[in-house]
């Protein structure tokens, strides 16, 4: 019953009822807005795989900030400016990156190539596939906790509003993740 009260209910109610303590309405607005910035990003990224993370990452940044939409605008409106902005940023991200085409046959290696490039840039990749096992082997919390502090740039404060925690929490929580992170990575260098 509840939720069919909610599907006929306004953005604007179901985010005062969020703010009032009741998270289903973010279920709704989520089921309401999954799709539209789905196909938004897929529009920015063309990649369904890529274009659903950025979708996953972009929900979840509004929803953890869901509290400073003033309701001068739609709560759509609101949601498509951080959608648009956060694809813009994201895709640009991509772009500075240049990649070239290599043909078969072709000789990738000529003599300008720095074979001590060469070995750190291969150091560097194999610490990365580490880094990924050792995250993948962590507690999800302490991954999406991580992920967001530092690969999406969250403050403590985004933090707390996002989990509901104290600042003096969320610092301990991310003390825990990393140094759970740097445990697992130097277990598997031993």
């Amino acid at each position: 019953m509840k939720t069919k009260v909610f599907a006929t209910t306004s953005d604007k109610q179901l985010i005062q009822c969020y703010i009032k303590g009741n998270n289903d309405s973010l279920g709704i607005l989520y089921s309401r807005y999954y799709s539209k910035v789905y196909q938004k990003c897929l529009s920015f990224i063309k990649n369904a795989d890529d274009a659903f993370d950025l979708t996953q990452d972009i929900l979840m940044k509004a929803f953890s900030k869901v509290s400073t939409f003033k309701g001068n605008s739609k709560f759509s409106t609101w949601l498509y400016a951080i959608t648009h902005n956060y694809c813009v940023t994201t895709s640009s991200k991509v772009k500075n990156y240049h990649f070239e085409e290599v043909s078969v046959g072709q000789n990738v290696m000529d003599e300008s190539t720095d074979m001590d490039k060469l070995e750190q840039r291969k150091e560097y990749e194999e610490k990365l596939m580490k880094l990924k096992d050792v995250l993948a082997g962590i507690p999800e919390f302490d991954r999406n906790i991580l992920n967001l502090k530092y690969n999406h740039n969250y403050s403590v404060k985004d933090l707390q509003v996002a989990y509901k925690l104290s600042a003096s929490a969320v610092k301990m929580r991310l003390m825990r993740a990393r140094q759970k992170v740097e445990h697992g990575f130097y277990q598997t260098a031993i």
